[in-house]
């Protein structure tokens, strides 16, 4: 697990990053290299997304934390922008996700994400789908 410290540059990174792509959503499209077969994860809607998180969630936290991490688009994100550029938009994501699931603001998002009972779910969901993956490559 990362340091406190650490996190809360991830967390502030996020929430900039967060920031930023509302802004960018709300101007006008850009143009983008027809030859360029990148994914832009920053215009990606993640309303499907966030509907099977919810859903989950109304079982259990850690199903929700196991259905986001479960998402084909997480492995994109990670093959295509490296560990950091995952951790920042996983990140956003989650606000994302809390902001549009319970209306609250991107502090109460923030704190969300941060607090221990979301730490401890969201690293035992992820438990879960390591050793799920491990089972199948044996």
């Amino acid at each position: 697990m990362a340091s406190a410290n650490k996190q809360q540059k991830r967390a502030t990174r996020a929430k900039a990053k967060a920031k930023q792509n509302r802004t960018q959503r709300a101007a006008a499209p850009v143009e983008l290299d027809p030859n360029d077969d990148r994914i832009d994860f920053e215009s990606v809607d993640l309303t499907e997304l966030f509907k099977k998180m919810i859903d989950a969630e109304k079982i259990s936290q850690q199903a929700m934390c196991m259905a986001f991490l479960e998402d084909p688009l997480l492995e994109l994100v990670y093959e295509q922008e490296g560990e950091e550029g995952a951790m920042d938009f996983i990140l956003a994501a989650l606000i994302e996700y809390r902001q549009w699931s319970t209306e609250v603001d991107e502090a109460g998002a923030l704190a969300w994400i941060e607090s221990p009972a979301f730490q401890a779910d969201y690293v035992a969901a992820s438990d879960v789908i390591a050793a799920q993956t491990q089972q199948k490559a044996n």
